[in-house]
């Protein structure tokens, strides 16, 4: 009696295992012209998968164009005043940045953001995203990559100590540079501008603190010499997704023909949509980890 008991109580427990619902996601698909992506926005980045969700469960995502494109760079989208709303998100999202663990490789998804002058603290579009093409770079090119991105977080302090009273010199050097380019079509004021931003390195940290560029990690490396990216972004965007299907699209929209604003020639819209899979298949079929929870 008391075997077949135990037997029954051990039936009972595995059945309530088996039987209980498993964690589910929610996959988001992005439909095209040009094919259909899937994407999967990270758990660890809460305040930018929830807008996400709210937005294309809304349907505001609905009939968006795709209104920035640079081959070789990344495909822009999400201004809801390209779709059915009046006018785009009015609102920024708090960053979100992980850049020792999310970082733009192909098929990074990323909140779109106005510039440091402007938005010191880095804050995200409420709407506007990005999709990672990018291109695959040797060695030197990482490096120039990694110099493109030290100057562009220094020059995003530079440009707010430009509207400081204390440092009104960093203005006049700057002028200066934009007085010659002005006089001569041949100047150069991209580099004249990256070699003062640099120059004003010690300034900087002594206004905002260390500015070292942590370099590339053994993984960023092997994946921007494989599968490619844009890395001099890292760190400056909040990456909050993935495409895990449907990267030829991405490439096929990247390479449509545009006008000198960047902006496609023929419309290229979106529909966004949600489809729930179980955690654990997710993990199995796109390789993505999701972070454990603090009784696990």
């Amino acid at each position: 009696m008391k075997k077949t008991l135990h037997l029954l109580t051990a039936a009972i427990a595995c059945c309530l295992v088996s039987c209980q619902a498993p964690e589910m996601d929610e996959v988001i698909v992005i439909s095209t012209p040009y094919g259909e992506m899937k994407a999967i926005l990270f758990d660890d980045t809460p305040l930018h998968k929830a807008n996400f969700l709210e937005l294309t469960k809304a349907g505001k995502y609905d009939s968006v164009l795709f209104h920035r494109v640079i081959e070789n760079f990344m495909i822009q989208t999400g201004d809801l005043s390209t779709g059915q709303q009046e006018k785009d998100a009015d609102y920024r999202i708090d960053a979100e940045f992980l850049p020792e663990k999310y970082f733009h490789k192909k098929g990074a998804l990323a909140a779109a953001r106005m510039g440091d002058a402007q938005n010191p603290m880095k804050q995200s579009s409420g709407s506007q995203f990005y999709i990672v093409q990018g291109e695959v770079y040797d060695l030197d090119g990482l490096e120039v990559r990694r110099v493109r991105r030290d100057f562009l977080r220094l020059n995003g302090f530079f440009e707010r100590m430009r509207k400081m009273d204390k440092y009104v010199e960093l203005n006049e050097k700057y002028n200066y540079h934009v007085n010659l380019a002005q006089e001569d079509s041949t100047y150069d004021f991209a580099a004249a501008q990256q070699g003062l931003v640099f120059a004003s390195r010690e300034l900087i940290e002594k206004e905002f603190g260390p500015q070292t560029d942590p370099g590339f990690s053994e993984e960023q490396v092997e994946i921007y010499t494989t599968i490619g990216g844009t890395p001099h972004l890292d760190g400056e965007y909040t990456i909050f997704g993935q495409v895990v299907e449907g990267l030829e699209v991405v490439d096929k929209i990247a390479a449509v023909e545009t006008n000198q604003r960047d902006r496609p020639l023929e419309e290229v819209r979106m529909k966004v949509s949600v489809v729930e899979m179980p955690k654990s298949e997710i993990t199995k079929k796109y390789g993505i980890e999701y972070p454990k929870k603090a009784d696990q």
